[in-house]
């Protein structure tokens, strides 16, 4: 169903309204009929973070969408098509995972360089789905810049506050080519992971300048090339303290030394000094999984921190959106699960709940199936292949500028 245009009087209002308020509009249910029960379980997925959406009035943005370019590419480009097929439908945000400093061999580089320590400038296969569904007047679009998180715990036992990695090495921002390039391939929108370890070595204590010159320069290089950001704190929700040739201790958010404010305290300090005008949202945090507490009583303890936050940085008069993620299962599939409804009160209605969206079985983003196995593998009963899709009222991801 094509989407109805507006009329010019609603369209002059937008542009004007564009730069202090989010942008709203009425749009009908959409149908998106697919080829197949892999394709129609994607989609599914999306429809449902859609009517959660439109159902608690609120907004959303999917800061990941990552799919294989090695084994079984053609059918799992197939699969991305038809999902941003249904994200243009609900007139999604989205950045693509991952573009940047990847080795060569790594399956799901949309854009890397040559080889380690060069500019990125060579396109990956999944850069035709993600540039046949670019930014367009309702929603941007855009990719992942990850290297800033690069070697963490994650990876890296030996990781912490007192051994951050050595930068250049272990991790880095992007070069000024690097993001020309990016906007040369219509990329509007890069997702900028930063760590929290490496910006603030003590929880509550001052952040380490010599990392935020880092960020600063990686955001003046992107506003230089006309690219927006969101800045991601790509983290998990625990914070390795120590590391190296001291003791590594793993606090975890709510927990003892990690209070649910620290993430709060972080974000006050860390927001002003990212008061570059291409930064347009904030990521409170990536995906908030390893918690003081599992299940419900982890989603709880999201909630108060990701509320907190969103608190603290309203009262410092920050006004950007704040994209804030859902507690695990935090895929568009399972959405909801954990958050049967809006959590955040917001004074500037400028928060977007943020999904990540893989399309193998488990959401995980390993694709360590073939695409025949996940045929079989879809759950009872099958998605139907045609889905309703609920497109947003509402939009707070947009320039400032």
């Amino acid at each position: 169903m094509a989407r109805k245009a507006p009329a010019l009087a609603m369209v002059l209002l937008l542009l004007v309204t564009a730069l202090v308020v989010p942008v709203s509009w009425p749009r009908a249910l959409q149908t998106l009929c697919t080829t197949d029960i892999v394709q129609a379980r994607a989609v599914a997925g999306l429809a449902n973070f859609s009517a959660w959406l439109r159902r608690n009035n609120a907004t959303g943005f999917i800061g990941e969408i990552g799919w294989p370019a090695d084994r079984d590419a053609a059918q799992w480009s197939a699969v991305a098509d038809a999902w941003y097929t249904a994200a243009d439908a609900v007139g999604l945000p989205v950045t693509a995972w991952a573009a940047g400093t990847w080795p060569a061999n790594y399956p799901m580089a949309v854009y890397r360089p040559v080889a380690h320590g060069m500019d990125v400038d060579v396109v990956g296969p999944q850069a035709h789905v993600v540039e046949r569904h670019g930014t367009s007047a309702g929603y941007l679009r855009g990719v992942n810049l990850a290297a800033g998180s690069f070697a963490t715990s994650e990876v890296n036992g030996g990781f912490g506050s007192a051994n951050p990695g050595r930068y250049g090495d272990d991790y880095t921002y992007e070069t000024p080519s690097s993001y020309e390039f990016l906007a040369s391939r219509g990329i509007r929108l890069v997702r900028l992971a930063v760590n929290w370890e490496r910006l603030q070595p003590v929880p509550f204590g001052p952040l380490s300048s010599e990392e935020v010159a880092r960020v600063r320069l990686a955001l003046d290089h992107a506003r230089a090339a006309g690219l927006l950001v969101v800045l991601d704190l790509h983290g998990y929700g625990d914070f390795a303290l120590g590391g190296g040739r001291h003791q590594q201790t793993l606090l975890r958010l709510g927990g003892p030394g990690l209070p649910t404010t620290a993430l709060a305290d972080f974000w006050r300090r860390m927001a002003p000094a990212a008061d570059n005008p291409a930064v347009i949202g904030l990521g409170l945090l990536n995906e908030p999984t390893r918690l003081a507490a599992d299940g419900r009583a982890g989603a709880l303890i999201w909630e108060r921190a990701s509320q907190q936050t969103v608190d603290a940085l309203r009262d410092i008069d920050d006004r950007r959106a704040l994209l804030v993620s859902g507690y695990m299962p935090m895929g568009p599939p399972s959405w909801g699960l954990m958050h049967p409804r809006a959590w955040i009160r917001d004074p500037l209605h400028r928060v977007a709940y943020e999904s990540h969206a893989y399309f193998d079985h488990d959401g995980s983003g390993h694709y360590w199936s073939s695409y025949a196995d996940e045929l079989r593998d879809v759950t009872w009963p099958h998605p139907t292949l045609c889905q309703r899709l609920t497109p947003l009222t509402r939009q707070v991801l947009q320039s400032t500028e």
